[in-house]
């Protein structure tokens, strides 16, 4: 028995608190989100926490009709005051207005959820974007001061365009982590380097570093356009402005640097050829997408529906017209 009435008392506290509380605005919702979803370990209460204040901010028209149905239940009063009906008849008025009541706080409950699946689905799908890979990558590497070049192959390839370098990155099999370089021109090509030895890294086990992970996305995204607030395009650039200052470090300098701004269209290109043998930023954009599709479904479960087919539709399209 007492189970049971800790179990009624749970479950009335839980939608008590979905109605009264604190209420939050768009922009602390989203920032909370955020915040949970860039944490390492997800807290799965702090999860809850947020869903029952995302729920309660919300406004949701079905709110009106608590007024219609307070009517009902103030005329149901001054009418059972007045008349002396039966009690069968007060209770059928009872159960009536009780189930009204219940009905509207499913309704709006259910009202609110949508408001607020529809806010975090926006957010996600919102950060699923290259930019905000980028950034929430670098974000994790403190790594930023100026590094020299190792190698003893200084100004290497000084008499060629940026052009004619090809920059490949490979497996390192022994250290698959801390990927290998090589820098080819035409038929010739360098022995095999280490970030450390082109100056991309502090130390020579780091795992890591900013100007490889923007290297790697050149590979794939060349010329490239950071979509983001003016504090992060500045450190962005900044980062940039630091690979290029490492690249002409170790290869020499030219007329022009290895990586230029359009400041028209805003967008970084880099002029060396960048062949990335371990595919590491799809590797990351792959994780990074199967993580907020991950997300999208746990934060907004899809109810079971038998989909309706239109015979007509499905036979216009058999017949090729909307193929």
């Amino acid at each position: 028995m007492s189970v049971l009435v800790k179990k009624i008392k749970s479950i009335t506290s839980f939608y008590i608190s979905l109605f009264y509380g604190p209420y939050f605005n768009r922009e602390e919702l989203s920032k909370r989100f955020e915040k949970w979803r860039k944490s390492q370990d997800r807290d799965e209460v702090e999860k809850q926490k947020l869903i029952v204040d995302g729920l309660r901010s919300q406004d949701s028209m079905y709110s009106k009709q608590w007024k219609w149905i307070l009517i009902q239940a103030i005329l149901w009063l001054m009418i059972s005051f007045k008349f002396d009906f039966s009690s069968v008849i007060n209770i059928m008025a009872f159960l009536t207005v009780f189930t009204q009541v219940t009905y509207n706080i499913s309704i709006i409950i259910k009202d609110k959820r949508q408001i607020f699946n529809t806010l975090i689905a926006r957010e996600l799908i919102s950060s699923r974007t290259v930019s905000n890979l980028l950034w929430e990558t670098l974000s994790n590497i403190t790594e930023e001061k100026e590094l020299s070049v190792n190698s003893d192959k200084k100004n290497f390839a000084l008499g060629f365009d940026w052009t004619d370098i090809r920059l490949e990155i490979l497996h390192n099999k022994p250290m698959d982590a801390i990927p290998l370089l090589r820098v080819n021109i035409g038929h010739d090509s360098s022995k095999l380097l280490t970030p450390h030895d082109l100056g991309l890294s502090e130390y020579p086990n780091q795992l890591e570093s900013s100007s490889l992970i923007i290297l790697k996305l050149f590979s794939r995204y060349n010329p490239f356009i950071f979509q983001g607030h003016s504090t992060q395009r500045n450190s962005i650039d900044k980062k940039i402005k630091i690979l290029n200052n490492r690249l002409i470090l170790f290869f020499g300098n030219r007329d022009i640097e290895p990586i230029i701004k359009d400041e028209l269209s805003g967008s970084w290109e880099c002029y060396i050829n960048i062949d990335d043998r371990t595919q590491g930023w799809s590797a990351l954009e792959k994780t990074y997408n199967e993580d907020i599709n991950n997300l999208l479904l746990d934060w907004l479960p899809i109810d079971e529906e038998i989909k309706h087919i239109n015979k007509k539709d499905e036979l216009y399209k058999m017949k090729g017209y909307d193929w």
